[in-house]
């Protein structure tokens, strides 16, 4: 599965403007008074401006090379952007799909993540910069079921987990992109922090047509 453009909503338009425009130096595509989006290797992240009173946060990961995450660390500090840390560590081991991968926070509180798939041939010899974010591969979903959840992607994309319990916790798709539909109730790893849900609307690749919305409509996915 691949996600070729993820659409979310923030209180922080303007800071989100300069964080990834600027900071993360991701090509602008569009930008207007409310809204902004940027090219994020073969994907697309749109920024909208939320309502007054919402303070939305998401979850959401960048694919890295396979071999970059230790320069990609040093590349996100060298701009004054913590690293989020758990039992003294910043960088943290999947074995159950081999990847590795290091958290932080953008302006609006999204739990931001750079993740090196080791089952992906994609190492390079470059230095790493912004044009090594490869795609976005990761979306948080918090959900009040999670196994209807499953059967719902399975129903139209023929999509399967691949880890976790399918009840509170179902990463959905592959290494190169995948739905993290998880119980609303069970805290984000690594910062303990509970998921909120908040309006979502993904377009990705799934080899099916067709489109579904989730949790009482908050999530639209799109599929061509």
């Amino acid at each position: 599965m691949r996600i070729k453009e993820l659409n979310l909503f923030t209180d922080q338009l303007e800071a989100m403007k300069q964080f990834y425009g600027t900071l993360l130096e991701l090509a602008l595509l569009e930008e207007s008074t409310s809204s902004v989006s940027f090219r994020a290797g073969d994907s697309i992240l749109g920024l909208q401006e939320a309502s007054d009173q919402e303070k939305p946060f998401y979850h959401v990961a960048f694919t890295i090379p396979t071999n970059k995450l230790a320069e990609a660390k040093k590349w996100i500090q060298a701009r004054n952007i913590s690293l989020l840390s758990k039992d003294d560590k910043d960088e943290f081991y999947f074995p159950y799909w081999d990847a590795t991968a290091s958290y932080f926070y953008d302006p609006s509180g999204n739990l931001m993540e750079f993740i090196a798939h080791h089952s992906l041939e994609n190492a390079v010899d470059d230095a790493f910069d912004s044009r090594q974010l490869l795609c976005i591969s990761e979306i948080g979903l918090p959900v009040d079921d999670v196994p209807d959840t499953i059967s719902k992607m399975k129903g139209q994309y023929h999509l399967e987990p691949f880890a976790g319990d399918g009840k509170q916790f179902a990463p959905i798709g592959d290494a190169e992109g995948m739905f993290i539909v998880i119980d609303k109730e069970k805290p984000w790893f690594p910062d303990g922090r509970k998921p909120g849900v908040f309006a979502t609307k993904v377009k990705v690749e799934t080899g099916r047509t067709g489109g579904i919305q989730i949790q009482n409509d908050v999530y639209s996915i799109i599929s061509n």
